[in-house]
């Protein structure tokens, strides 16, 4: 399973190498009570007087209250942990830096992404005051912080990995014990048996509720009382959280007719559409691509076989949350901001989704999880080869 702090080592490492790459002298963050977003990412540590946490480009190091001293310094993270009187908070924060004597200093403040935003207004009017002369030469770590979260270090991809497996494996149970005349409750309960079984939860809502279940009405919804009959479809979009990183899976399954060896002929021609679009998508997903051409390549495909336009992004990150921000696979508008012109990296993981929703006719949902690499996209998850038939 691995120790919480060796992922912990992993993105601070990778933390460095980006202020050096950036020509970043440190980076702050500020936090009381674990409230800046990027601590579990980052640190790892439930701090909850104020800290200052400080890392350069050669070392980190934490100016903390003495009630959280013991657990910063055995966590190993920091090169020096400095502890501050009841009233010296803010006569440390500024020997430190000034001893740092930084040019340029980032901070967690951002427009554009709340993930890179952990700085509350109070806090940022603090830590300005602290800084004195150094505040004019704060500047937003939006752009590397994403790349932090976005960028999956080896113990990220195997926790996101486990996620995966245990997913599928849950979807294997499901699918041997749904059958017609269930609803839709009835068989999201079996989700919620399988993540007990296995002591996990939901990766969306992080507790042991029931994944996306849809039959009938198209929505992202909690399951309902709709009773699965012949000749329907039936849509799964699941994910489960394994110490702290998720998988994103959707599933189609059809309920065979009495008499039929095979799903119905408009069912099938829309998974196969869908299949070769997640072909098309993996195909472009490669270091230096943009989100919105690889989004094109699947978007396109649909289009070309006559189905209607997908709603909604073609792909997006997934992480420490099922949408884990960053460059998006999806086209160019404002509802995506420039989230769609980000540039694709090696060890970004995607969900590709591209899907195929009507309120009547056939609907698909196939949604695997994919890792860039330095050679393009690999799949993470199994991929589903055809749809799941209910007998």
């Amino acid at each position: 399973m691995g120790s919480p702090h060796v992922l912990n080592r992993e993105k601070l490492d990778q933390a460095k190498q980006y202020l050096v790459q950036e020509g970043i002298d440190c980076w702050l963050i500020k936090t009381r009570e674990g409230s800046d977003p990027c601590m579990p990412l980052i640190f790892g540590l439930g701090i909850v007087g104020d800290a200052l946490l400080v890392v350069t480009q050669r070392e980190t190091l934490a100016i903390t209250s003495v009630i959280d001293a013991q657990d910063v310094r055995e966590s190993g993270l920091f090169d020096e942990v400095i502890t501050y009187s009841p009233s010296g908070f803010e006569e440390m924060v500024g020997m430190v830096i000034g001893r740092i004597d930084p040019k340029r200093i980032a901070i967690n403040c951002s427009k554009e992404n709340h993930l890179s935003d952990g700085l509350t207004v109070g806090s940022y009017r603090a830590l300005k005051r602290m800084l004195g002369p150094y505040a004019e030469r704060l500047e937003s770590s939006e752009s590397f912080l994403q790349r932090l979260r976005s960028i999956k270090s080896l113990q990220e991809i195997a926790y996101i990995q486990k996620a995966i497996d245990i997913t599928l494996e849950i979807y294997d149970e499901v699918f041997a014990k749904v059958k017609k005349g269930m609803t839709e409750i009835e068989i999201g309960q079996l989700f919620v048996d399988g993540m007990v079984k296995r002591n996990v939860v939901n990766g969306i809502s992080r507790k042991l509720t029931p994944p996306i279940v849809m039959n009938h009405n198209i929505a992202h919804r909690p399951p309902g009382d709709s009773v699965l009959k012949e000749g329907d479809y039936l849509i799964f979009d699941f994910s489960v959280d394994y110490m702290g990183y998720c998988s994103d899976i959707a599933r189609t399954c059809y309920v065979l007719r009495e008499g039929e060896t095979e799903a119905s002929a408009p069912m099938r021609r829309a998974f196969e559409t869908i299949y070769e679009a997640i072909d098309r998508a993996v195909a472009a997903l490669v270091p230096g691509a943009i989100g919105k051409d690889v989004d094109h390549a699947a978007r396109q495909h649909i289009l070309d076989a006559g189905y209607q336009e997908i709603f909604h992004a073609v792909g997006h990150q997934v992480g420490r949350d099922v949408h884990d921000g960053g460059t998006l696979l999806g086209p160019v508008k404002d509802r995506y901001r420039k989230a769609a012109l980000g540039t694709i990296e090696e060890g970004m993981v995607f969900a590709i989704e591209p899907t195929i929703l009507y309120e009547k006719g056939p609907a698909i949902i196939s949604e695997e999880n994919v890792l860039v690499t330095s050679d393009g996209a690999r799949f993470l998850s199994k991929r589903q080869e055809s749809l799941v038939l209910i007998h």
